[in-house]
């Protein structure tokens, strides 16, 4: 039986409860302003939101990976949380008519969200220019993978093994290592193709970073 923290919701689910919490919150405040007195309320969103929001800039600034989005996003939830709190109380003192209140402001709130279709995020600039970059790369990887394959000699494909043999020992990253792993197959596939025997050589020898001394013994297999 799976435990609370290894359930796992749909998409749907999470976020038809976000629009039934933000419903639910939403009375809370506006039962708050209610309580407080637009003034007073006023005064609280602002003392709350000019203390909150320095302080979630700091987190922001010091933390390794940012926990959220925007300082001032989080400012504004805490300051909206903290007058909730008495509306949530005043709502609780009205008994049944408060909790059908909050239920029917969450449920218009599902309904809108249902109804309303869900906006993906757009990318930022640094997301598309990285984006082009790989795209690029890639272009540039698949090119150099096509020209092997095309009939090379066994000199060039071994010039290309030592080659790659060199980019490894430097320390290529993970998009180039599968690229050179990649070429390096291609290449292992024409050496045993072209000259079986001098691959098995090659390889009986643990197959060295310049395998031209084993694959280039006959001439006509070029």
């Amino acid at each position: 039986m799976a435990t609370v923290g290894e359930l796992r919701f749909s998409p749907a689910v999470r976020r038809i409860a976000l629009a039934a919490g933000l419903g639910v919150g939403t009375t809370g405040v506006l039962a708050g302003v209610l309580l407080l007195g637009p003034l007073a309320a006023s005064i609280l969103l602002a003392v709350v939101f000019a203390l909150v929001w320095p302080l979630a800039a700091v987190i922001r600034h010091v933390a390794d990976e940012a926990p959220y989005k925007s300082s001032a996003t989080v400012a504004a939830t805490a300051a909206a949380a903290v007058l909730c709190l008495p509306g949530m109380v005043r709502l609780l003192a009205w008994g049944a008519l408060g909790l059908a209140t909050a239920m029917i402001v969450a449920t218009l709130f599902v309904l809108i969200d249902l109804v309303v279709p869900e906006r993906r995020p757009k990318p930022s600039r640094q997301q598309r220019k990285l984006k082009r970059l790989t795209e690029a790369q890639l272009v540039e990887d698949e090119t150099l993978i096509a020209s092997l394959q095309c009939p090379l000699s066994i000199e060039e494909l071994c010039g290309v093994w030592s080659e790659t043999a060199t980019q490894l020992a430097h320390g290529a990253g993970a998009r180039d290592r599968q690229a050179v792993a990649e070429v390096r197959r291609i290449c292992l596939d024409e050496f045993e193709r072209r000259n079986p025997d001098g691959f098995n050589r090659w390889l009986e020898a643990g197959a060295p970073a310049n395998p031209s001394s084993y694959l280039l013994t006959n001439p006509s297999d070029n």
